[in-house]
């Protein structure tokens, strides 16, 4: 997968789980909050990975 599309995917689930805890918090909805926190996780994971193959690859070239 391109490292923009992962990139741009974390983003988005980061948001998009910071969006769904702050709902979640307003309407006193505890499942949507804990959905945003799962979310917002797997996002911090996929820019994460998208760092260790950046990492990866710069150890390759060196």
């Amino acid at each position: 997968m391109d490292r923009f599309k992962i990139l741009l995917r974390g983003r988005t689930n980061v948001v998009l789980g910071q969006l769904k805890q702050e709902i979640g918090q307003a309407t006193g909805l505890r499942r949507l909050e804990r959905r945003g926190i799962v979310q917002e996780m797997r996002g911090f994971s996929q820019t994460a990975r998208l760092h260790r193959m950046a990492a990866m690859e710069q150890a390759e070239q060196d």
